[in-house]
């Protein structure tokens, strides 16, 4: 039978405790990353104490029939690493886990809203089966039956409009025919003025004043 990765993790917590690991905390990445579904960091007071916590983590998965996929940092054991394919497991010396900080690192990625639901639409209620014919409706006049009459409207609240008297309209004359243009197109007729006559054109010259003869005078003696 299938080992579940919820089933593997708690087996993984369990080797840990008995191990006397420290600090055990466990995250839940399956909506962040693809390569596994929970990721456990554990604390070891020594190199000792690593190496031991990993080799019975491996062991225990062993027992249940899922072959560890690796193991990393047996030879230092600062850092042993053990994966298990759905869960891996980070066991690490204190001064090791404060310097590299995973939880933080797990904690720091925001994990995906969800969708909210759609609303389901409200069930109408079922109509009441009944015999013989339906009620009229309510919107429908009952025939003979007079209808209400409507209520009067309310005057506006305005001050009263002055009566406006019109103002008598005064039409212009028309203008004669002969005053009225010419239409586009059409010549104007030349009118010429009459000439003026030779007599008319100049005044007659006024007859000079005759001139009085001298009387002719004789030398005395």
């Amino acid at each position: 039978m299938a080992v579940t990765p919820r089933k593997l993790l708690d087996l993984v917590t369990d080797a840990l405790d008995d191990g006397k690991a420290e600090d055990i905390k466990s995250f839940d990445v399956s909506t962040l990353t693809s390569i596994a579904d929970f990721m456990v960091v554990a604390t070891g007071r020594s190199s000792r104490q690593v190496k031991a916590l990993a080799e019975r983590v491996a062991d225990a998965a062993r027992k249940r029939k899922v072959k560890p996929l690796g193991m990393e940092g047996e030879q230092t054991s600062e850092w042993v690493l053990v994966d298990l394919g759905d869960v891996i497991v980070h066991v690490m010396q204190p001064e090791t886990r404060a310097f590299y900080q995973l939880e933080k690192l797990w904690d720091s990625v925001p994990a995906p809203r969800a969708k909210p639901a759609a609303k389901a639409a409200p069930e109408k209620p079922a109509k009441p089966a009944t015999r013989g014919k339906p009620p009229a409706k309510a919107g429908r006049a009952v025939a003979g039956a007079a209808k209400p009459r409507a209520a009067p409207r309310k005057a506006a609240a305005t001050a009263p409009v002055e009566a406006v008297v019109a103002k008598p309209v005064v039409r212009k004359p028309r203008k004669p025919a002969s005053a009225a243009k010419a239409p586009v197109g059409v010549a104007k007729p030349v009118v010429r003025k009459p000439r003026k006559t030779a007599s008319a054109a100049t005044a007659p010259a006024k007859a000079a004043p005759p001139r009085r003869a001298r009387a002719k005078t004789t030398p005395k003696a």
